[in-house]
């Protein structure tokens, strides 16, 4: 018996693009604190989901690089938790849009650039499952 994964599916990033331009327009449109404190959290909590669906279907495939690619996901989480602590401290705008602009945009790019498209080339193929 196979099983295949919708790579893309489980590969489609659009949320996370309309989240981080609706925190993009918080930010550029000067909005609340609160605003942008909410924004942050459903940023980081899709984040967090996205690459646990991931992480499963990585494992459940018996993904060779699964370790790598669950290791670039967590170093994305700790630098965006450690951001959102600085936010919640300083309410520097000007870095927090710095970060949101430069940093994890290219993490972002360049992650599902390669990281993403090894891993969807890889679960497109049919995959054997014990019977």
């Amino acid at each position: 018996m196979t099983q295949t994964i919708d790579p893309a599916r489980l590969f489609d990033h659009t949320a996370f693009a309309e989240l981080l331009n609706a925190l993009l327009d918080l930010l550029d449109d000067k909005a609340p604190e609160n605003a942008i404190d909410e924004q942050l959290q459903r940023l980081q909590q899709h984040l967090q989901q996205q690459f646990a669906a991931e992480e499963q279907a990585m494992q459940a495939a018996d993904f060779p690089a699964t370790a790598g690619h669950r290791k670039h996901h967590s170093h994305a989480l700790d630098k965006l938790a450690q951001r959102i602590a600085q936010w919640q401290q300083e309410h520097d705008r000007k870095a927090l849009l710095d970060y949101l602009e430069n940093e994890l945009a290219e993490w972002f790019v360049s992650h599902v650039n390669v990281r993403d498209y090894v891993t969807a080339k890889y679960l497109s193929l049919p995959q054997q499952t014990a019977t």
